[in-house]
């Protein structure tokens, strides 16, 4: 039995990744799973897919805060260790156990507790009280959480060296995973670009949007200057009118542009956002992947992405970015797609092959990584 945490985990990125998992841990006729996460929507649905498994079994939990948690993961997965005979805890919620003897396997999801940059940001925009509540006190538990795990899995190369600068890695072994499906009917033919019609931006978010690292001001700032300019546009953004109205990163003004498409469940209804004369921007300070820009690279359309190492690391050296916080630099990049400046066809067609080529050279199963961490036991 393998024990898989995945405690905290909701939102829709987080669930496509799970879901993935589980697809991978079907198909092992070596072990059963136990999966242990919080009572949600998309938990349930998963739930519904997989009830039927007899590889997978579900063990659902209310989320009742930070504390319950602590004890649960500590105390009742000993429990659960000793009477399923669980060889190993897969954390793919990114916390360890302390207490356990049993191998684990620790998944980094999010890179904020581990990047320099986001200590830089909130320096720069004064808010040292909010960074020691968002970042330096979780920094600290994380910190402390992966300095005592042997065994970790990254989605890119640049994770590993993002943490060397808060951990020692040298005595820790990584497994870089690939978290995204690269069979070639994955990828669709580059959508059509005229921009003599309506162009259509598409910002994809959650309900953290307003979070320092989501840098959602940077695509308000710049639909205010294109707003400026006689161009037919559009905003698709994920996000409804009513998350919007009183924040203080939108402008009103834009309102008349926008379409406010709140969270989208059906993978039908997202897809039909990566249509014709699109432009997908994303804005994030850092990223361990980045979903939405795969996304959009998949289904042929365009993406702009900060210049930052993440996105060359994950993207390729072909995505097209801006200078983070630059609105001329973001501007300058949009007008140089509609000005044609940019081989948007080839563009994409090298985007889509730099990201097989690099997926390809990444674990491509999940099972793999579990045996390779239970025979180093034996």
């Amino acid at each position: 039995m393998i024990l898989i945490n995945a405690l905290g985990i909701q939102d829709s990125g987080g669930i496509r990744v799970l879901e993935k998992l589980l697809k991978e841990c079907t198909i092992d006729s070596d072990n059963k799973y136990i999966i242990i996460c919080n009572n949600n929507v998309n938990i349930q649905i998963l739930f519904a897919k997989y009830v039927k498994n007899k590889t997978i079994i579900f063990e659902i939990i209310e989320n009742n805060g930070f504390l319950y948690r602590l004890y649960y993961e500590n105390i009742i997965f000993k429990k659960i260790v000793f009477e399923k005979k669980v060889k190993l805890i897969y954390n793919f919620s990114g916390t360890t156990q302390l207490l356990l003897a049993t191998p684990q396997l620790l998944k980094i999801q999010n890179l904020l507790f581990y990047t320099k940059k986001i200590d830089s940001v909130y320096k720069e925009q004064g808010k040292l009280l909010l960074w020691i509540k968002e970042i330096a006190l979780k920094r600290i538990i994380f910190n402390f959480m992966s300095n005592n795990s042997l065994y970790l899995e990254i989605q890119s190369s640049h994770v590993k060296k993002n943490m060397s600068d808060f951990i020692t890695v040298d005595n820790k072994t990584f497994f870089i995973k690939s978290d995204i499906n690269v069979e070639r009917e994955e990828f669709l033919i580059p959508v059509k670009y005229n921009f003599r019609y309506k162009i259509k931006f598409l910002y994809i978010v959650g309900p953290h949007f307003e979070y320092t690292h989501k840098n959602f001001q940077d695509f308000t700032n710049v639909m205010l200057e294109i707003n400026k300019l006689s161009i037919d546009f559009e905003i698709n953004v994920t996000l409804s009118k009513e998350e919007l109205e009183y924040s203080p990163l939108w402008e009103k003004s834009l309102n008349c542009k926008t379409n406010f498409l709140g969270y989208i469940s059906d993978k039908k209804e997202m897809n039909k956002l990566f249509c014709n004369n699109t432009i997908l921007i994303s804005t994030s300070i850092i990223e361990t992947l980045g979903l939405h820009v795969i996304e959009a690279i998949k289904k042929g359309v365009i993406p702009i992405a900060p210049s930052e190492e993440y996105s060359y690391s994950v993207y390729g050296e072909n995505i097209i970015t801006y200078d983070l916080f630059s609105t001329k630099s973001l501007f300058n990049s949009i007008l140089s797609i509609i000005n044609n400046k940019i081989d948007y066809k080839n563009n994409i067609l090298m985007l889509q092959n730099d990201l097989i080529n690099s997926e390809k050279n990444k674990y491509r199963s999940i099972v793999d990584i579990f045996q390779k961490v239970i025979d180093v036991q034996k």
